[in-house]
């Protein structure tokens, strides 16, 4: 089976520590980037490839390289077996639309003064769809979600984080992506949020055929949910395999770290 996104030694560098604060300022994050060398992963379609480590090892750094949040230094990108690691203008958006990204901090990734329902459907409003198009859309989205259809009328700061970030996900969703980054998707909410959110995602990749990049700190949330796993410590990949490979028979005394951790 060929590969739905390739990353090949991805480096990310940053000119000094304003330029990293700079970069942080992009949309949804409160994790410390850090510099990544040489990572090299291939995510499959339908597929769960889950990228843990404690804050600050690159994990954050990864997904927002490869959404272009911030640059890369060196290597590739390839979706669909296309290198688009260089593309700008409109072929960049076009690309960029089949690979969407959920946030750590929900409420972070929406304007204020606008109403999710204005967020969610933004994307679709240059689709050639009508006004009462975008709109039915966008409570279709909503409730496929698991969200009431009047929460389009409704402002971020109104809802709960749990119901922000499903909110998020519609967004997400809006353009039919094939890959899904999830970016600390769940670190921001209660344990009872978070499997709701995680059965959530769960169902909507079966249903919609679309592969995760599941990013998390926590070995345990991706012990059910990942089909396989990537530990990274300092900007580098240290370990990979199945989820039961990885807490069965870590191979390094930083993921035996990390499983302690997650049993506390």
């Amino acid at each position: 089976m060929k590969p739905i996104l390739e990353v090949k030694n991805l480096t990310v560098q940053f000119k000094d520590e304003s330029d990293r604060r700079d970069l942080r300022r992009k949309p949804g994050t409160k994790e410390n980037l850090a510099a990544v060398h040489a990572v090299s992963f291939s995510l499959y379609p339908n597929e769960v490839l889950g990228i843990v480590g404690e804050s600050g090892s690159g994990k954050s750094t990864v997904a927002r390289a490869i959404t272009r949040l911030i640059p890369a230094k060196e290597g590739s990108i390839c979706l669909d077996g296309k290198d688009i690691t260089a593309v700008r203008g409109k072929e960049r958006r076009q690309i960029y639309e089949k690979i969407q990204m959920v946030f750590q901090s929900p409420a972070g990734s929406f304007d204020p003064g606008r109403t999710l329902g204005y967020s969610v459907g933004e994307s679709l409003q240059n689709s050639g769809l009508s006004k009462q198009q975008v709109g039915e859309r966008v409570k279709e989205l909503l409730v496929r979600c698991g969200l009431p259809e009047e929460f389009a009328d409704r402002y971020p700061h109104t809802v709960s984080g749990g119901q922000c970030q499903r909110a998020a996900i519609a967004r997400a969703l809006a353009v039919q992506p094939e890959v899904l980054i999830c970016d600390e998707a769940t670190s921001a909410l209660d344990v009872t949020v978070q499997k709701q959110i995680l059965h959530l995602l769960a169902e909507l990749k079966e249903r919609e055929k679309m592969s995760y990049l599941f990013i998390c700190h926590d070995l345990a949330l991706v012990q059910d949910f990942c089909d396989r796993v990537l530990v990274m410590r300092g900007g580098r990949i240290v370990e990979e395999g199945t989820p039961e490979d990885i807490l069965q028979h870590p191979r390094s005394s930083y993921t035996e770290d990390l499983i302690r951790a997650a049993l506390l």
